[in-house]
């Protein structure tokens, strides 16, 4: 899979664009200063980043069943956790440029002291869990479930990691004990194609389809408790995966 990936447009594309992100982290932090919140000062900026780097690459961004979700999710009236396959480093920003209702992403505190990319996540007001630490973990799915009560729409990956394979790996149970807590739909979401674009452990991004597959809402009040929601979701997402 990796012998015949492209080399010199991703080399041309990522010389042009790390610069241009530090261009828009900038400007972003400067509005922040004189305009907007942080978080205001990212969704403004980063979402034009995103699909001008996709356009670069040759990523073609689609998205399916987003019409027939309930109209007070897609006009961000009604908060909702969207629950999706990871298989690329490219998935979250793809995903912050592709779905409209401008969901958060829960992220490992380990990414927040990455040069660059933790200025960015700190900037986009994401949700960092410590995993190493219960208590901070605990406090942290806290701090989640506050922000969706204020309405706001959050993005995990329950797998933890990206798959290697491709396979869709066992779900852990953090993002459906924040559910549970908070009595909030969850969306699943299969991501085709990340896998292809850009694989774990590698740099160079190919040209392709990249296409956000989403499911139908699935209700906590519905389930006996967060496991079940987890089993259920695992199901879901991987139907949506092999759906033709």
């Amino acid at each position: 899979m990796t012998s015949t990936r492209p080399v010199l447009r991703p080399l041309i594309v990522w010389i042009f664009g790390c610069p241009a992100l530090a261009v828009a982290v900038g400007l972003a932090y400067i509005t922040a200063l004189f305009r907007w919140s942080g978080a205001k000062g990212f969704w403004a900026l980063a979402p034009g980043y995103i699909r001008m780097m996709a356009w670069l690459f040759g990523i073609r961004r689609s998205m399916e069943g987003w019409e027939a979700l309930p109209l007070e999710i897609r006009e961000g009236r009604q908060a909702a956790i969207f629950v999706g396959n990871h298989t690329s480093l490219l998935d979250p920003p793809l995903i912050i440029a592709t779905l409209p209702s401008h969901p958060v992403f829960m992220a490992k505190r380990e990414l927040a002291f990455v040069p660059f990319l933790g200025w960015v996540i700190w900037l986009a007001d994401f949700i960092f869990i410590n995993r190493n630490h219960r208590a901070d973990a605990i406090k942290s799915l806290g701090l989640a479930a506050q922000r969706i009560h204020n309405g706001q729409s959050i993005a995990a990956f329950p797998e933890g990691t990206r798959s290697r394979t491709g396979q869709l790996l066992p779900f852990k149970k953090g993002v459906f004990n924040l559910a549970w807590e908070a009595q909030v739909p969850l969306i699943p979401v299969a991501i085709l194609g990340g896998r292809h674009i850009l694989p774990a452990d590698d740099w160079r991004v190919s040209p392709g389809p990249y296409h956000l597959r989403l499911g139908s809402p699935v209700e906590p009040r519905d389930h006996q408790d967060a496991e079940a929601l987890r089993l259920e979701l695992h199901a879901r997402v991987q139907a949506l995966l092999t759906a033709p």
